[in-house]
């Protein structure tokens, strides 16, 4: 198997987001009233290439974005995050470059269903799309634009499986569900950023590529427990916690949407902890 990683634009929040803060209260002060904002930060989808077929992690940002009225104008959205992207940064561009199309791609998983992860959905109406069950409900409810979903984007014929987990262990997840039939990719359950949130497995030998979607913005956040969300809650802590705990326990190549040395981990195959305790990059 080898895994891919596509570039699609940047994006950048809050800079108490990042480093964190420990109360509420002081993250919705410095969500409104602060200009203090992080670096950019890619935006990243993931490509696996399985025996049996391409499969798709997110799908990227869109040069939508620019588009009057595709974004809210007004409320917290903008205060909370930036995002930018050109056409020529877009998915299918992304894979052209690896010489693959669109209608290569066999199946597309989402960690969750964003604006930056699910931008490119409208190109791959042929494949089959996974979401986790509750990340739907919940993108699809009343709650939906509150939560930072906006389903007036979405392409007018998706209608997505949804994912339900089996009590299958892996390591100190208690649940998982099997995205190729040999069980090297599985999805599991890693709610926090989102309610449905979920994370992609990709098991190649000894060691364990973790696909994390939006649990932590980089490694550095992993190893200190800080997730990436806007308002705290004890899903994304207890999330977090448990990730740690797996990294700890199983050589692991953590993969983040939008870690700088993301390319760089990759590349060398890097796991989280080395006979040093130190990442090896």
């Amino acid at each position: 198997m080898k895994i891919h990683l596509l570039r699609t634009g940047t994006v950048r929040c809050k800079q108490f987001q990042l480093t964190g803060a420990s109360h509420n209260l002081s993250r919705i002060y410095q969500l409104i009233f602060t200009q203090k904002w992080g670096e950019w930060m890619p935006t990243y989808c993931w490509l696996i290439e399985h025996p049996e077929g391409l499969i798709l992690v997110d799908t990227g940002e869109t040069s939508r974005i620019h588009e009057v009225g595709y974004l809210p104008s007004g409320g917290l959205y903008h205060k909370a995050v930036q995002t930018r992207i050109e056409e020529r940064e877009e998915v299918q561009h992304q894979l052209a470059q690896l010489g693959f199309k669109p209608t290569d791609i066999n199946k597309v998983v989402l960690t969750h269903m964003h604006g930056d992860h699910i931008g490119g959905l409208s190109l791959f109406e042929h494949c089959q799309i996974s979401v986790s069950r509750t990340e739907y409900e919940m993108a699809t409810s009343k709650n939906g634009p509150g939560n930072g979903y906006f389903s007036k984007n979405w392409p007018a014929w998706l209608q997505p499986t949804l994912i339900d987990y089996t009590d299958t262990p892996e390591g100190v997840f208690s649940q998982s569900y099997p995205i190729t039939a040999d069980g090297s990719v599985l999805a599991v359950p890693t709610p926090g950023h989102s309610a449905g949130h979920q994370s992609v497995l990709v098991k190649d030998g000894a060691i364990t590529y973790f696909i994390a979607g939006d649990l932590t913005y980089n490694l550095d956040t992993l190893k200190k427990e800080i997730p990436d969300v806007v308002l705290m809650n004890k899903s994304a802590q207890k999330t977090v916690n448990t990730v740690h705990q797996y990294v700890q326990a199983h050589p692991t190549v953590y993969l983040s949407s939008h870690d700088w040395n993301a390319e760089k981990i990759l590349a060398q195959k890097a796991t989280v902890y080395g006979d040093d305790d130190q990442l090896l990059v």
